[in-house]
């Protein structure tokens, strides 16, 4: 949390995310590149056209008749805190609901552990009603050698792993502490910053502190 906030990451990748329907269900990636380069934002456009030119191979290979994108959904784990679930969409193939997981992140991805305690939370969150025996696709979009380019890894849920109770408990736990120590270090130094640009915008004491005088 720390080092994301560090970064100051100058992207969203979220253009990208919303070309997955259209090149699912069968657009061309010449198509989809087009729409990424006239994004206004100018520091959107070459992470994005590496993405989705990664995922079109698997688009491409899919060529649904449709695919609908998920709604967001939340789980909670505590003191007013919650993780935000929403998978890339889903479709129907075979007779069977399916749904795609679009790992998005260039530099880096989630470990087996992390995948099992994500497979373990995306089922209590979004595999029940109508999706309960719904098939999961993890598309993982990273690019596993440095400046070799994003690859396309597909696993299946059954492979991700899932955690037990207990388990879950211990991370989640873990996770949460790190956010309330991470919240407030953040609101600490933006109190540190607010103070400061107040500061400067008063500009300086021309009389300067009170003197002391020794008699």
């Amino acid at each position: 949390m720390e080092k994301l906030d560090l970064a100051q990451i100058p992207f969203s990748l979220d253009p990208g995310r919303k070309l997955f329907k259209p090149l699912m269900e069968g657009q061309a990636l010449d198509w989809a590149l087009r729409q990424i380069e006239a994004d206004k934002h100018k520091k959107n456009v070459a992470p994005n056209k590496g993405l989705i030119t990664a995922f079109a191979p698997y688009a491409a290979e899919k060529k649904v008749p449709w695919f609908r994108e998920c709604e967001r959904y939340l789980f909670p784990i505590g003191s007013g805190v919650s993780i935000p679930v929403r998978p890339s969409g889903f479709w129907v193939e075979d007779g069977r609901l399916r749904v795609l997981w679009a790992q998005c992140w260039k530099g880096r991805t989630l470990d087996p552990t992390q995948r099992a305690i994500f497979n373990t939370i995306l089922r209590q969150t979004f595999f029940v009603g109508d999706f309960k025996d719904a098939a999961l696709e993890w598309v993982d979009l990273r690019e596993k050698t440095p400046r070799a380019g994003r690859e396309v890894d597909i696993v299946k849920g059954d492979d991700l792993g899932i955690v037990s109770a207990k388990e879950l408990e211990d991370a989640l736990r873990i996770l949460l502490a790190a956010f309330e120590i991470h919240s407030a270090r953040k609101a600490e130094r933006k109190a540190t910053e607010t103070a400061e640009r107040k500061s400067r915008d008063r500009g300086p004491d021309l009389f300067g502190p009170p003197s002391t005088i020794i008699k």
